[in-house]
């Protein structure tokens, strides 16, 4: 009999704690989950495929990956400060090290150095997509770089990361010093991170389709993946306070000092909650389903309403 153990256990169960479901889930429920999300990445993959080919490109790009949720703003955003970040970070390691290379010939002049590492600072790599206004136009302004910078600094600032660094906030404020440090190794959980090969196989990449290498598509994969994940566990969460079953009736439970402390991501005595199920689970895939096809035809009669 084939071997049915999720493959990213640990990994799912770290980016449920983030969501907020600090129980110890079910493996049929950590099942559940991988076969969904194994199920949303392969139809992305198919259908960047298709984008591909409809370009007359063999292999598939960032973009066709994008595209799909395009209309998404909050995601893109959060998915371009993302890759801005990564850039910020390539750049910076890069000139670090041209700076070691010139240190080792001579010593470089001091205001030669005090410009370069201002210039560093102020050139934000930006992240362009293909459906971006100044993407439509071959020639750009002079001004082109400045503007690029400008963007790049507005994605670093955008609602979506703002929201996020208020969630964190939220979640992190009452914490103590050890579940601190647990949810911040628990937030960089990915599914690609040190596992490209395991991916690789377990998503069908080479297989379904393939991507140049080098590019950002395994770390898009990744930033995805992660946010679907804890997407679905606040989802299933939901679910669960619904159904009135998530909260066990305990003699003191009702006390001011449980309600208090029943407040975020830590609140609340351990064993007070059932996890999330499988059957929340289920539930939470098929609202998140509908939600996102009632979007995609409310987007749908805008176009057609727009073109009247």
């Amino acid at each position: 009999m084939a071997n049915t153990s999720p493959q990213f256990k640990q990994e799912i169960q770290q980016m449920m704690y983030i969501a907020g479901e600090t129980q110890d889930t079910s493996d049929e429920t950590t099942t559940l989950i991988e076969s969904i999300i194994h199920g949303q990445v392969v139809h992305m993959l198919t259908t960047a495929n298709d984008l591909a080919l409809r370009r007359g490109a063999r292999l598939f790009t960032v973009a066709d990956l994008i595209f799909q949720f395009r209309h998404d703003t909050p995601r893109v955003d959060r998915l371009r400060t993302f890759l801005t970040w990564k850039a910020i970070r390539k750049t910076v390691k890069d000139a670090d090290d041209k700076d070691a290379l010139a240190a080792a010939d001579d010593e470089p002049d001091v205001d030669d150095t005090a410009g370069a590492g201002a210039g560093a600072i102020k050139a934000i790599p930006a992240v362009h997509l293909p459906w971006d206004l100044a993407s439509f136009f071959a020639e750009q302004p002079p001004d082109s770089d400045d503007a690029a910078t400008a963007t790049a600094a507005d994605a670093l600032t955008s609602g979506a990361s703002l929201e996020k660094l208020r969630r964190d906030d939220e979640r992190t404020r009452n914490m103590t010093v050890d579940e601190y440090a647990t949810w911040s190794e628990y937030r960089h959980a990915s599914f690609t991170w040190r596992k490209i090969k395991r991916f690789r196989a377990w998503a069908g990449l080479g297989v379904i389709a393939d991507h140049r290498a080098g590019d950002d598509v395994l770390d898009v994969l990744g930033f995805v993946t992660s946010e679907m994940v804890k997407r679905l566990t606040a989802e299933a969460m939901a679910v669960q306070a619904r159904e009135g079953l998530g909260v066990r009736v305990v003699a003191v439970a009702a006390t001011a000092r449980e309600k208090a402390t029943a407040e975020g991501l830590f609140g609340g005595a351990r064993g007070e909650r059932e996890a999330v199920a499988a059957r929340h689970v289920r539930v939470a895939f098929q609202r998140l389903q509908f939600e996102h096809i009632c979007t995609t035809q409310i987007l749908n009669q805008t176009r057609r309403a727009s073109s009247n």
